[in-house]
């Protein structure tokens, strides 16, 4: 591969997911090109024949990351699937350029790590302005330019050492065993392993019991559902589709005979990846 693209800037928890990945040494790769949003990764690795991509998927605090399976769904190029997922701790603390926590009255982060942190808020700084920012890296980064000791972020402990910040709370998180799984996604296969998954898509037919249809054909054929999400269609108020992950790979035979029967029962269905775990 020539490049990786993943949601920086560098700090991030995106950031650190890849160089998880590159540790793993399963392919060759380049260059490392950090993009501003999920949207322009996508569109990136879109544009880059010889490439992979690193995106959240879904934390295990605040759930699937939508705005990844909405992009994915966007996709022009369907030779572009999930070849791989791994997940990494998320460890927040709060940053600032000063060192007196009680100065603080402004905090900046991503949405989902404010939220994840909002008990220490609420306790803490019930009183300060909370603003989201596009990523907690962005948040640090920003925190070091302004240089106000009235402002903070909350990031993670290589913002700290990135940026030159001061650490004014350890372990913020509101829950302790916080993860963040991704996907990565490449036109090429990678390195494979035992055990895997295959994500799909699929509209239903718009009558009573048509997803209970959908789930008796994965039982029937002892299919476990990892995940199981609604997106609306776009196209009709009132009209979804459904995003899931099955715990077993595409080429399985099951598998196989299961999406073939799921035809008869929707409007259409697609396969997004039958990809591998890598942790």
């Amino acid at each position: 591969m020539d490049n990786i693209y993943y949601l920086g800037p560098d700090g991030s928890n995106s950031h650190n997911a890849m160089l998880k990945f590159m540790d793993l040494n399963i392919t060759e790769i380049k260059n490392k090109i950090p993009q501003k949003s999920i949207k322009s990764t996508l569109e990136a690795l879109e544009k880059d024949e010889n490439s992979v991509a690193v995106l959240p998927i879904e934390n295990s605090i605040e759930g699937i990351v939508r705005e990844t399976i909405d992009n994915i769904l966007k996709l022009k190029d369907k030779d572009i699937k999930i070849q791989g997922e791994l997940t990494i701790p998320i460890k927040h603390i709060l940053l600032s350029t000063g060192t007196d926590r009680t100065k603080i009255k402004k905090i900046i982060s991503h949405p989902q790590a404010l939220s994840q942190c909002s008990e220490f808020l609420y306790k803490n700084y019930r009183h300060a302005e909370l603003k989201e920012v596009s990523s907690t890296s962005y948040a640090a980064e920003k925190v070091s330019k302004e240089n106000d000791d009235t402002l903070a972020a909350i990031a993670n402990e290589a913002c700290a050492q990135l940026f030159n910040l001061n650490v004014l709370a350890n372990d913020i998180n509101d829950e302790k065993d916080n993860k963040t799984r991704f996907y990565i996604l490449s036109r090429h296969s990678l390195i494979t392993k035992a055990n895997g998954k295959t994500a799909i898509i699929l509209s239903t037919k718009n009558k009573p019991g048509a997803l209970c249809d959908v789930l008796k054909i994965f039982a029937q054929y002892d299919i476990n559902l990892t995940y199981i999400d609604s997106r609306p269609s776009k196209k009709c108020l009132g009209e979804y589709m459904f995003f899931m992950e099955l715990d077993c790979l595409e080429n399985d035979i099951k598998v196989k005979n299961a999406l073939d029967k799921l035809n008869e029962y929707v409007n259409f269905i697609r396969v997004l990846g039958s990809f591998f775990i890598y942790n």
